[in-house]
């Protein structure tokens, strides 16, 4: 049980509050079937681990800086096949995926528990923060509005307005400076074990992971299975 001098909850968004369908990921393991390269249970382990690594990873952050939208999008499906153990003309086979993503309508929705979670947490008074790593403030409270989420938060940052982004404590703090709370009075709740949960502990707020998959053994903090579960935790 997390005591009860927890004011403020802040979130990530993507993985951990909205989910698109079809799931990238999946997308990339149904084409390795395809190609008589069927995915192992280690391996997609491995890949699933590697596709939070990918955004994070400061040696893959320094290659990536200054390219474009597609070249992002090839070298991360690249990075994936490499992981997923894949043999044969990687790159062609990664070009070959990002034509397949081309074809592709994401779908974003937030799941109904994720949606009761925040009205729960609402209703027992706590604040609600959101912390996201993407650029653009205005498009992304309109996708805030298109899935009716907006009005949950009091409290939203991206890493455009920030100039930095998770894990560095920079962005927690300048959230934190915002809500007007301190850090022991925080919790930041995302599903990404080195952006989010190390970003946070480093800024001095709790920490919990939603970790359905069982990818981060190594995480010192709160994990959840289902995001629901956090409403038992809170005292």
């Amino acid at each position: 049980m997390i005591d009860g001098c927890v004011q403020l909850v802040f979130f990530d968004l993507d993985g951990t509050l909205v989910f698109h369908q079809p799931d990238s990921f999946e997308v990339i393991a149904a084409f390795c079937r395809e190609i008589g390269q069927p995915v192992s249970e280690p391996a997609w382990r491995r890949g699933r681990r590697a596709r939070h690594e990918y955004f994070i990873d400061p040696v893959i952050r320094e290659q990536l800086a200054g390219v474009s939208r597609d070249e992002f999008w090839r070298r991360y499906n690249l990075h994936m096949l490499t992981m997923l153990g894949i043999q044969g003309d990687l790159e062609a086979l990664a070009v070959e995926i990002g034509g397949r993503f081309a074809t592709l309508e994401m779908v974003y929705h937030c799941p109904e528990a994720g949606c009761d979670t925040l009205r729960t947490l609402q209703a027992r008074g706590y604040r609600l923060g959101m912390i996201t790593n993407r650029e653009d403030r205005a498009r992304f409270e309109g996708h805030l509005d298109r899935l009716g989420l907006r009005g949950y938060f009091d409290v939203v940052l991206t890493a455009g307005e920030a100039g930095t982004s998770k894990p560095d404590p920079a962005i927690f703090r300048l959230a934190l400076e915002r809500a007007g709370v301190p850090a022991e009075q925080a919790l930041y709740v995302g599903d990404n074990y080195w952006a989010d949960v190390v970003g946070a502990q480093r800024a001095g707020l709790r920490a919990a992971l939603l970790d359905p998959y069982h990818l981060f053994p190594e995480a010192d903090c709160l994990v959840l299975e289902r995001i629901e579960d956090l409403l038992a935790w809170l005292a």
